[in-house]
């Protein structure tokens, strides 16, 4: 199964932060339709690094707090919108970054991300 580059991406809010380490993967294998994933669109999986480690695992089109539910992470609006970023523009991301995610109006925004 093909699988893209490693990206390590640290998310940066003003209380917290995440490191993740993101890669690609999927998206023509017949494996995912025989068990049940769906029609092949790809995935975007993301290991969550330090005390309560995680696996983030959705498709690119996928809702970013389903995955993080399913992970344990409840009511972390700072790495919902972090990750739904993730997803969305896996593609344009930079192998190393940093991502600074702020509350703004009550949501919260991926503000800005770097190269590092």
């Amino acid at each position: 199964m093909p699988v893209s580059v490693m990206k390590f991406v640290t998310v940066r809010a003003p209380a917290t932060e995440y490191r993740l380490m993101c890669f690609a993967f999927g998206g023509s294998e017949e494996f995912f339709t025989q068990k049940g994933f769906g029609t092949p669109v790809g995935y975007v999986a993301a290991i969550v690094l330090g005390p309560n480690p995680a696996l983030l695992i959705d498709t690119k089109f996928g809702h970013a707090g389903y995955a993080l539910e399913k992970a344990g992470f409840y009511n972390c609006g700072d790495l919902e919108a972090a990750w739904d970023y993730i997803l969305k523009r896996f593609d344009d991301l930079p192998e190393n970054s940093v991502m600074i995610v702020k509350l703004s109006a009550g949501e919260w925004n991926v503000e800005s991300y770097e190269s590092t």
